[in-house]
């Protein structure tokens, strides 16, 4: 179990997965052009070590890098079992087999799964339980007319330390095109780079990782960067309140591999970082009033350019506390880029109609 403490040396034990964390992520190749897809899958889980049934979900994206070798990054969300509530991302690696003239794809896959238990406790208490799996799966994947795809998959996870379950899941998926890469170099900023400068406001719901699932406002303010074709550095101001639970404001920063499809209109991203911040409300039996702390940032983005100038971007945020106090902090916000040249979008959508 990765369970981190909140006493003396919280940099070094906030610091625990994240390294593992960013590793994997560049593992995942280079973004191709040719053959990105996403999908959102539901289903079922089947608890095996837990002997529970619960509901299943899975969003992914898969980068079909060689004709027969993908990778793929996944949530995976296996529901609301007995004593637990367990969701995580997986990296995996595929082996694919196309079949009927491309028009169906057998894959196996094998990966790790950074997960994030709830686990209920005797009295009504909870703890969260931060840890490693490995996990296995087998997809099946039909094309019936491009760019739509649906898909029947089986996970089976398998911790050292906690419950085993298997996923049945099933759902549709779209394959995301790609412009040719712009040459680097022209104009204000590198064309050929995701993103150049963003600023953005946002607001949304915090939602305590519990077993009464609190909830309350998250607000904040997030300045982006890009530093390479396919990373982004970003810093945001986040504040957290929960009434009665928690009350926390403070600083984020995260590395992230981010891509851009249908005419760099839609961005997709996967950050990880860290998050220190002050907690006006700690919990009782810390003795203190307020506490300094650090934890581990996880966060899934997507993004809509309405010109070159203004976007609206969704975040979903988990933050890996110390002290049984994970939250999901969804937030929605506008905001404004700059340091690509003008026209960008414009001249790239009229690239690829052509």
């Amino acid at each position: 179990m990765a369970k981190m403490s909140t006493r003396p040396g919280i940099l070094p034990r906030a610091l625990g997965p994240l390294p593992a964390i960013l590793f994997m992520a560049f593992l995942v190749p280079p973004l191709p052009s040719h053959a990105n897809e996403i999908s959102a899958l539901a289903g079922a889980t089947a608890g095996i070590d837990a002997r529970d049934d619960s509901y299943a979900w899975q969003a992914a994206i898969r980068y079909d890098f060689l004709r027969n070798i993908a990778a793929s990054l996944s949530w995976i969300n296996e529901g609301h079992l007995e004593e637990h509530k367990r969701d995580g991302f997986a990296v995996q690696g595929w082996g694919r087999v196309p079949l009927l003239e491309n028009r169906l794809s057998i894959g196996i896959g094998a990966g790790i799964y950074h997960y994030f238990d709830t686990v209920l406790l005797a009295g009504g208490d909870h703890k969260n339980i931060h840890g490693w799996a490995p996990v296995y799966s087998i997809a099946a994947t039909y094309y019936p007319e491009r760019p739509w795809f649906a898909q029947v998959a089986v996970n089976h996870i398998h911790p050292g330390g906690d419950f085993s379950s298997n996923t049945y899941l099933a759902g549709v998926g779209y394959r995301l095109w790609k412009e040719a890469d712009a040459p680097s170099g022209q104009g204000e900023g590198d064309p050929a780079r995701t993103t150049g400068y963003e600023v953005m406001p946002f607001l949304g719901l915090v939602v305590v990782n519990s077993p009464g699932n609190e909830h309350g406002i998250g607000s904040g303010v997030e300045f982006r960067m890009g530093i390479d074709k396919h990373l982004d550095w970003t810093v945001a101001w986040l504040n957290e309140d929960v009434p009665g639970t928690l009350d926390r404001i403070g600083l984020g920063t995260q590395i992230w591999v981010v891509d851009a499809f249908l005419a760099r209109r839609i961005t997709l991203g996967f950050g990880a970082g860290l998050y220190s911040f002050v907690d006006f409300e700690p919990p009782p039996d810390s003795g203190k009033s307020r506490n300094l702390d650090i934890a581990g940032l996880l966060t899934v983005t997507t993004s809509y350019r309405f010109s070159d100038r203004w976007f609206t971007r969704f975040n979903w945020n988990r933050v890996m506390s110390n002290d049984s106090r994970d939250t999901d902090i969804f937030v929605l916000g506008l905001g404004y880029r700059w340091g690509r040249r003008s026209g960008a979008i414009r001249a790239e959508t009229a690239r690829f109609e052509r």
